[in-house]
Order: structure tokens, then C-alpha cells, then sequence
């Protein structure tokens, strides 16, 4: 098992908006960017997500492109975590076939907790 967390300023995540046009572009997918509705505390969320699964699998920005992965909502509202390239690959490589996302957002801070197992959550 290999877990990851990370805790994000949703205030620093909307200067990057402001001040970088190609920042939402680069970090997020469309379907993130159609689900976030350009919300700072949701994206913030979601980058905190993708920063916690980085660190889940050993590795950080540059190893795994932030596109690799995705943050969605399941059909409940859930968070899910969806593994592509790099990511994907990475998990392969050190045998981890589930993963689990929690995020939270809060007073102008976000919060993302990931586990990933070798075998399987069992739920």
C-alpha cells in the first residue's frame, strides 16, 4: 500500500488562473475543467488530488504529467481517479492495480488523500 496527501491554497490556484493562460490548460482535462466550472476551491481540489497521487506513486511533476491524471465524479458525486500515461505506467510498473481518492475543500484551502494498493481495496 502507498498513500498521498497534499493540501493546496485555493488562493494561490486562482492567481495561476489569473496570471498564467496556459496554466488550466496544462494541469486539467476537459472534463475537470467542465466539472470545476473554472471554481478555484474545486480546482484546487483537484490539483491537490493529482498531487497526492504523484505522491502515491513515488514520484512528482515532471515524472507524471499532471494530465495523466484525471480527477472525475462518479454518478453519486464521488471523487474517482482515473490513471493514463505516465501515471498509469508508474502504477504498472510498481504493481498497483486500485486506487481510492478522498478531497475536500474548506476556508479557502483544499485537501486530497490517495491510496493505492498492490492486489486490490477489497471494497
Amino acid at each position: 500500500m502507498t498513500t498521498g496527501v497534499d493540501l493546496v491554497d485555493c488562493a494561490r490556484i486562482a492567481r495561476m488562473l489569473k496570471e498564467d493562460t496556459t496554466f488550466m490548460d496544462l494541469a486539467f482535462t476537459a472534463a475537470e475543467q467542465e466539472d470545476s466550472k473554472a471554481d478555484p476551491a474545486r480546482l484546487g481540489a483537484r490539483w491537490a488530488g493529482k498531487e497526492a497521487a504523484m505522491k502515491a506513486l513515488g514520484q512528482g511533476i515532471g515524472a507524471i504529467a499532471p494530465l495523466d491524471i484525471e480527477i472525475r465524479r462518479s454518478e453519486n458525486g464521488a471523487p474517482t481517479l482515473e490513471l493514463s500515461g505516465s501515471a498509469k505506467a508508474r502504477a504498472h510498473e510498481l504493481g498497483i492495480t486500485d486506487w481510492s481518492v478522498a478531497l475536500s475543500h474548506e476556508g479557502g484551502f483544499a485537501v486530497a488523500f490517495v491510496i493505492m494498493m498492490k492486489g486490490g481495496l477489497g471494497v
